[in-house]
């Protein structure tokens, strides 16, 4: 019984509805063409599911609620979904794209991060997901792009690059002091975005020989360049030619990155031979040194205004046709199979009036070797320290600073010859 008046409660509401919406279609064809258009010659053959823009399914609603008196759970979901799309998009017109930060694994993308800025509300937004190509934008949260940032891990490697795109002309639109606000913000992000992540700092890299055989190679990549004596910059190349790199400052890039650039030469000196260990001063006006495990040969060149030395690693100087046979055999014979050379580590120097005096070991066999010269300029003759040559060093040099330093490197030297004895 109660179930029939339930339905004809639900009848006759529909049928208001159907007489008040049947009127009031009238009233809106009479003055929405497009309505009325779509009344006559779209309604009868378009099903719901078909249509894909908001206004036409209200049409749809209008039109159904005049014929039946009510809409289907269908259309319902369809005018839901179409009317948050329609909010997404009416706040995406609002906000100015000023960045992107993306995150990648060898070239392959992992995650993009859309940074905006309403000028209206002066608020900065984020948007770490897309609906359709449309930024779901949420307010700016630092902890919630730390989540975002901090949470991607590397599949293949132990490094992830993260990279970032400042919309200068977008920004330029803007007035002066959104401007610089936005500039502010977006280096903070950038830092910020590179500090949520270890990953991001194991691809930076160091400079090393490689760069100089294939430097297009390393285009886009970071490097961790000593640009000032007390810190080190974060540098991007961006231009590798056979003459020069151009490199732009990665953390710092908004209104516009610092650039720098550097001759071949002037990089391979500031930064790779920098880096380089002295071993030894050889004959033929050679040097023996290290980098990274790599034994490196410097010879210093003469044909500028004063001398520079000019380094290589060990294998490309003796493959070089620019070294002589008597250089090359030098390298081989005496520093690499005898070891007969002087190292500079824990080497002495001794001073006493005009003289000069120095005590160096031998790389072989161990033994301290000692020179010593009225002449600054003149090439000192090293040779084994035997009685005679210890008595002159504790005859003319017992009171430098360094004697005692001396005698106790002779003694030990000496103490161990006894061991083995």
């Amino acid at each position: 019984m109660e179930g029939n008046k339930r339905k004809v409660w639900q009848k006759g509401v529909r049928s208001i509805r159907r007489l008040y919406h049947s009127l009031n279609n009238y009233r809106i064809k009479a003055n929405n063409p497009d309505f009325r258009e779509f009344s006559f010659l779209e309604y009868a053959e378009v099903r719901p599911e078909e249509v894909g823009d908001l206004e036409r399914l209200r049409y749809i609603k209008k039109l159904d609620l005049a014929q039946k008196g009510y809409i289907n759970t269908d259309l319902k979901k369809l005018l839901s979904h179409f009317g948050e799309k329609e909010r997404l998009m009416r706040k995406d017109h609002t906000i100015i794209p000023i960045a992107n930060l993306k995150v990648f694994e060898n070239q392959t993308p992992l995650c993009l991060i859309q940074l905006g800025y309403e000028a209206v509300g002066k608020t900065f937004f984020m948007a770490g997901r897309n609906h359709e190509n449309i930024p779901l934008w949420k307010s700016f949260n630092s902890l919630r792009l730390r989540e975002y940032l901090s949470a991607v891990h590397p599949v293949m490697e132990n490094a992830l690059q993260l990279k970032h795109t400042f919309f200068e002309m977008d920004v330029s639109q803007c007035s002066k002091e959104d401007k610089d606000a936005i500039c502010k913000f977006y280096n903070e992000t950038v830092v910020f975005s590179f500090r949520t992540n270890p990953y991001f700092k194991a691809s930076v890299l160091t400079p090393k020989e490689e760069i100089l055989l294939d430097a297009k190679k390393f285009v886009g990549e970071t490097f961790r360049l000593s640009i000032s004596k007390n810190e080190s910059s974060l540098m991007t190349l961006t231009e590798a030619t056979e003459r020069y790199f151009v490199f732009q400052s990665f953390l710092k890039s908004a209104p516009e990155p610092e650039s720098i650039y550097f001759d071949r030469p002037e990089f391979k000196e500031r930064f790779l031979d920098s880096g380089i260990t002295l071993i030894a001063h050889l004959k033929h006006n050679l040097r023996l040194g290290v980098r990274n495990g790599i034994l490196q040969i410097g010879k210093l060149d003469g044909s500028e205004s004063k001398d520079m030395l000019r380094w290589e690693s060990f294998e490309n100087r003796i493959a070089s046709s620019m070294f002589s046979a008597k250089e090359k055999y030098y390298l081989s014979n005496e520093v690499i199979t005898k070891k007969n050379f002087l190292v500079e580590k824990d080497a002495v120097l001794l001073k006493s009036g005009i003289k000069t005096a120095q005590l160096k070991k031998h790389y072989g066999t161990g033994q301290w070797h000692f020179a010593e010269s009225n002449n600054p300029s003149q090439e000192l003759r090293f040779k084994p320290i035997d009685k005679k040559a210890l008595k002159n060093i504790q005859d003319h040099y017992g009171h430098c600073k360094n004697f005692n330093k001396a005698i106790a490197r002779i003694k030990k030297y000496t103490n161990q010859q006894t061991i083995q004895l």
